[in-house]
C-alpha cells in the first residue's frame, strides 16, 4: 500500500475501520492506490453517510418531533 494511502487512512478513522472490517479491499488498494476514493464511496454507502441518507435521517427526526408536539397539544 502506498504511503499516501496510509496517510489518507490515518486521517479518516471510519475508512480505516471499514477497511479492517472488509479486508478483501486491501488487495484492490495494493494494486491501485487511487482505489481509495472508490473505497470511500463504498464506505459511505455502507455506513449510510451519503447526503440522501443524512436527509432521510433529518426528516425522520423532524417527523418524530412533530409527533411529540401533536401529542402534547
Amino acid at each position: 500500500m502506498s504511503i499516501e494511502s496510509q496517510f489518507y487512512l490515518n486521517k479518516n478513522p471510519n475508512l480505516k475501520r471499514f477497511l479492517h472490517e472488509n479486508p478483501k479491499y486491501y488487495k484492490y488498494l495494493n494494486r491501485n492506490p487511487n482505489f481509495i476514493f472508490e473505497l470511500e464511496k463504498i464506505m459511505k454507502e455502507k455506513y449510510k453517510q451519503t447526503l440522501p441518507d443524512k436527509l432521510n435521517k433529518f426528516k425522520d427526526k423532524l417527523d418524530m418531533l412533530n409527533t411529540f408536539i401533536d401529542i402534547l397539544n
